[in-house]
C-alpha cells in the first residue's frame, strides 16, 4: 500500500506545476521549487522513513527532483536568467529555514553538537544545490536547440549526480555516517529515476497545454484581422 500512495502522491505533486496555466506558471514553480527544496532537508529516508519491501524511502528523493525540474522548465521557457534567480531564492531559502531552525533551538533546548550539526547539514545542501544548479543551468544553455526531452533527462541526471557528490561525502564528513548508508543510497536512486519518468510525464503535458494555448492565440489573432 505504501508503494501505491508513494506513486500516487509523487505524480500528484508534479502535476501541481500545471496549476495556474501557462500565464501563472512562474508562480507555481517558485512556490514548489521553494517548498520541495527546504522540505527535502526535513523529510527524508533518515527522519521519516517510508517503508516500501521493507525499504526506506523519502519524499525527499521525489521533492528534491520536482525542484531541479521547476528550475529546467523555468530555464525553457522563461530563460536562463529566470532559471538562476529561481535558483539563487531556493538556496536562500535553504539558509534562511537553516538559521531559524538553529535560532529556535538554541532558544528551546539550548546548544549542542546534534543541534549545530543539523546546521552544518542544511548548509551543505545548500552549497550542494547551488553547484549543481549553476552547472546544470549552464549546461542546457548550452544544449538549448537539442531535443527538449533528451535535455531535461541529462539536466536531471547531471544535476542529480553533482548534488549527491557533493552533499553525501560533505554531510558523512560533518555529520557522521548512517550504518544503512549503502540501503539510503540505493532507495534514493530509485526514488528519483521514478521522480525522473513523471518530470517526463508533467513536461508532456505542458508542451501539450502551451502549443494548444499558441494554436488559439494564432487563432484569435486572425479572427480580429
Amino acid at each position: 500500500m505504501n508503494a501505491l500512495w508513494f506513486i500516487l502522491i509523487g505524480i500528484s505533486i508534479f502535476l501541481c506545476v500545471l496549476l495556474g496555466g501557462k500565464k501563472y506558471r512562474s508562480t507555481a514553480l517558485y512556490a514548489l521549487a521553494i517548498g520541495g527544496i527546504v522540505n527535502a532537508n526535513f523529510f527524508n529516508a533518515t527522519t521519516t522513513p517510508i517503508d516500501i519491501f521493507g525499504l526506506p524511502f523519502g519524499i525527499d528523493s521525489i521533492i528534491y527532483t520536482l525542484f531541479v525540474f521547476c528550475v529546467i522548465v523555468m530555464q525553457l521557457t522563461s530563460g536562463k536568467r529566470e532559471a538562476y534567480i529561481l535558483t539563487v531564492s531556493s538556496v536562500v531559502a535553504i539558509i534562511i529555514s537553516a538559521v531559524i531552525q538553529l535560532l529556535a533551538t538554541l532558544l528551546s533546548t539550548g546548544s549542542s553538537a546534534e543541534v549545530w550539526t543539523t546546521f552544518l547539514g542544511f548548509i551543505i545542501s545548500a552549497f550542494a544545490s547551488l553547484v549543481a544548479m549553476v552547472v546544470m543551468v549552464e549546461l542546457i544553455a548550452k544544449l538549448k536547440n537539442k531535443n527538449c526531452y533528451l535535455v531535461t533527462i541529462i539536466a536531471l541526471v547531471a544535476a542529480i549526480i553533482i548534488n549527491s557528490g557533493i552533499y553525501y561525502p560533505l554531510s558523512m564528513l560533518a555529520c557522521g555516517m548512517p550504518a544503512n548508508i549503502g540501503t539510503l543510497l540505493l532507495t534514493s536512486i530509485i526514488g528519483k529515476f521514478f521522480a525522473m519518468g513523471v518530470s517526463l510525464l508533467t513536461l508532456f503535458i505542458i508542451r501539450k497545454i502551451d502549443g494548444k494555448s499558441s494554436s488559439n492565440s494564432d487563432k484569435e489573432e486572425k479572427d480580429v484581422r
